[in-house]
């Protein structure tokens, strides 16, 4: 029988580089005379401190805030301010232009009178906060400058007098007699109360109930009346009484 031929070539052992000439190669490598200095890379040195010092480290933080704010303030006096259109105006404008002006400063001198009465300290104070934000903003009223010179106390004034006739208040106020736990949870209950009836839904279920009623005792023509019952219904809400 006679044997099968075959094409493949015997792999010569002479291909690979014996372990001597690679040797004599990396022996006969020289450096060349001129090298690019660009590419070379240099190592850098990093020094790092081993105990780092507080001290250090605010002064070092408080330098770049106050690099910081410098640039703002550059910033803002190379910007001219954009003024406003009156429609673009918006709620925000009108209590940060309006509103904060005076509000502001009422709040600062409530927070001096009341650590002179001590009430931050004592859960039953005879200082009542709102009180004095009222007795300020009115004796202080910007459209009104005469009331400067001549400040008068709040129950001294006509219109206070004339609203606790028709409304009198309690002899003793509910802050001195409500418990702490009482207090705290109707104060969650209210807040927890408003975030959820500000939600469109609720607002609009609200509106829904509130012209439903509106219609039963003051406007029983509405069935047979359509043109008051599409005017009534194309009304986005109904102010409260």
């Amino acid at each position: 029988m006679a044997g099968k031929g075959t094409d493949r070539k015997g792999k010569s052992k002479d291909t690979k580089p014996t372990t001597e000439t690679a040797v004599d190669s990396i022996a006969n490598f020289t450096l060349p005379d001129n090298l690019p200095t660009d590419e070379v890379d240099y190592p850098v040195l990093i020094t790092r401190k081993v105990t780092a010092n507080w001290r250090e480290i605010l002064e070092e933080s408080q330098q770049f805030k106050d690099e910081i704010d410098v640039w703002q303030r550059q910033r803002q006096r190379q910007q001219e301010p954009v003024l406003k259109s009156p429609f673009k105006k918006t709620e925000t404008d009108y209590i940060k232009d309006e509103v904060f002006v005076c509000l502001i400063p009422a709040l600062e001198e409530t927070l001096v009178k009341a650590k002179i009465w001590r009430a931050l300290k004592t859960e039953k104070c005879f200082f009542n906060g709102i009180d004095w934000i009222v007795q300020y903003l009115w004796n202080n009223n910007p459209r009104y400058p005469q009331r400067a010179n001549s400040p008068q106390h709040l129950f001294n004034m006509g219109w206070v007098r004339k609203l606790l006739k028709e409304r009198p208040r309690p002899y003793f106020p509910k802050s001195w007699l409500w418990p702490n736990d009482f207090a705290a949870t109707l104060i969650q209950k209210t807040v927890r109360q408003y975030f959820v009836q500000r939600e469109d839904d609720v607002q609009e279920m609200r509106d829904f109930w509130r012209k439903l009623k509106l219609e039963r005792t003051q406007f029983p023509e509405m069935d047979v009346n359509p043109l008051l019952a599409r005017k009534f219904a194309s009304t986005k809400s109904i102010p409260r009484k």
